[in-house]
């Protein structure tokens, strides 16, 4: 049997609204430089623990970044690490930058689709000074969840298939 012309249509009103849905879910709201305010910082110097303050991003885009300077004398020795925990964890962790030695001793460290308030760990050791600076894109914005477009397309396309059942059984 021929198709007729409204399954045509209906199929290909389906699959445009698919393709809108793909593309609309794939915006990014991607960070320009101007667009970054700092929440905290926290500084120190030689080897020391400390659990830092609280501190609330409010941005679901939000970024660290950490320069330490190792101590001349045991430069190999030197050490640094910044766990990010949410509010009231101590097990599960947000990001975590850990470094040894006189490689990669700055660099920045995102964290997306986590707004909320956090606290550091941070563990230094043989460093002559570090720095670590909390800052949130103002212009970002959530993302469509990821996960939800395999099932929207499974939805679509079975109440599809059911509407060409019926469509087809009313004609016969």
């Amino acid at each position: 049997m021929v198709p007729l012309m409204g399954e045509r249509r209906g199929t290909f009103i389906v699959l445009l609204f698919c393709f809108y849905l793909s593309f609309f879910t794939s915006d990014i709201a991607f960070a320009l430089p101007g667009n970054w305010s700092e929440v905290t910082r926290f500084t120190g110097s030689g080897s020391e623990i400390l659990t830092t303050d609280y501190f609330t991003c409010d941005h679901v885009e939000w970024r660290i970044r950490w320069e330490y300077i190792p101590n001349p004398q045991f430069s190999n020795l030197s050490s640094f690490s910044a766990i990010t925990y949410p509010q009231g964890e101590d097990f599960w962790y947000t990001n975590a930058i850990l470094k040894i030695g006189t490689e990669d001793t700055n660099g920045t460290s995102y964290v997306q689709n986590g707004n909320g308030t956090f606290y550091l760990k941070i563990n230094v050791g043989w460093t002559e000074s570090y720095i670590i600076i909390v800052e949130q894109d103002l212009d970002s914005i959530p993302e469509f969840p990821s996960w939800i477009i395999l099932p929207l397309f499974l939805a679509v396309t079975m109440s599809a298939i059911v509407f060409k059942k019926k469509l087809f059984n009313q004609q016969s």
